[in-house]
């Protein structure tokens, strides 16, 4: 069995907002795409006026892998980050975080074709040139940075023979105050379930958008009943074990101690911004024994119950065979 890591595109200047040339992704079986996104920073007017991660994450509008029209991976970053790390353990990572004005920050953010990198069994099967394709939009530069460059490389796995990969796109809509409804789409087996709420991640009060919630096929509670978003939020520990939101850290003091206080790593904050992220996990053991059926059925939706209206997302993620 044999791999190849390679550069699909190299560094190449992301332009402020706009869309990325389409990039054609390799015709082998695929198990890893990586992003590398080099920043040129600004100066900042204070140690915390940027974070390197969060700014990126959020400048970054969408993401979309299509295989002959049909999205396989799609979403804003911040969402596919949330798919990746916390359902799969796969971070972003990074080489350097310059503070300097002009200094370049390098921030690598991985997308998964299954649930463990490297596995011949789970991802995505060969195809044809031209099939498999990636498109990256982002916004104007925000005022952490000035320029943006991109590049792609990925992790082909030459002798594999998938029998699956994870396929995960969003559903969207604006909530309601009181209950709604969001439809899913039918056919292949749920591993998990991320949603997002806008309330959950920006507001201080006890208010969620997705409230409580309920899963449902034709009609008839499946897995989770009835639970509450911000216990779901609070459950991702358990599931998927502790979230590294900052390897660097910030303390701050007043008068003369302040010029004692500051390290190396200290002065390298650095956020993820996952908050406002829970998931109902059909997967815990890793092995399919528990993940969601929906073939064959009618209706598979969530009924929420929430106190805000905000927008909300929620992202299947789909276990489709590859033998189709």
């Amino acid at each position: 069995m044999r791999f190849l890591h390679s550069i699909a595109r190299p560094n190449t200047d992301f332009p402020t907002a706009s869309a990325f040339p389409t990039i054609d992704l390799p015709v082998n079986p695929l198990s890893l795409v990586l992003l590398n996104f080099e920043l040129t920073n600004t100066n900042p007017a204070a140690l915390l006026t940027y974070s390197a991660i969060d700014d990126l994450i959020t400048n970054v509008t969408s993401v979309v892998i299509k295989h002959k029209g049909e999205n396989i991976i799609a979403g804003t970053l911040r969402d596919l980050v949330a798919v990746n790390a916390l359902l799969y353990g796969r971070f972003p990572g990074w080489d350097r975080l310059a503070q300097t004005n002009g200094g370049i920050r390098r921030v690598t953010i991985p997308l998964g074709f299954g649930r463990k990198a490297y596995d011949p069994k789970e991802c995505f099967p060969a195809t044809s040139r031209g099939n498999l394709t990636l498109d990256i939009t982002r916004a104007a530069n925000p005022a952490g940075f000035s320029d943006c460059n991109l590049t792609v490389e990925t992790v082909e796995l030459i002798e594999a023979e998938p029998e699956r990969y994870l396929k995960y796109t969003p559903q969207s809509q604006t909530a309601v105050v009181g209950q709604f409804d969001q439809a899913l789409p039918i056919g292949n087996p749920y591993l998990a379930l991320l949603f997002f709420d806008t309330a959950l991640a920006t507001l201080d009060t006890a208010t969620s958008s997705w409230g409580q919630v309920k899963l449902l096929k034709d009609n008839v509670e499946q897995y989770y009943p009835l639970s509450d978003a911000q216990t779901l939020a609070g459950q991702m520990n358990m599931f998927f074990g502790g979230i590294p939101m900052d390897p660097g850290h910030v303390h701050g003091y007043d008068g003369a101690q302040a010029g004692m206080a500051v390290t190396d790593d200290a002065s390298i904050p650095v956020s993820q911004g996952l908050r406002g992220y829970f998931a109902m996990n059909f997967d815990p053991n890793g092995d399919g024994m528990y993940m969601f059926e929906t073939a064959g059925a009618a209706d598979i939706k969530i009924r929420a119950n929430g106190t805000s209206a905000t927008a909300v997302r929620v992202t299947p993620v789909e276990l489709v065979s590859a033998k189709k």
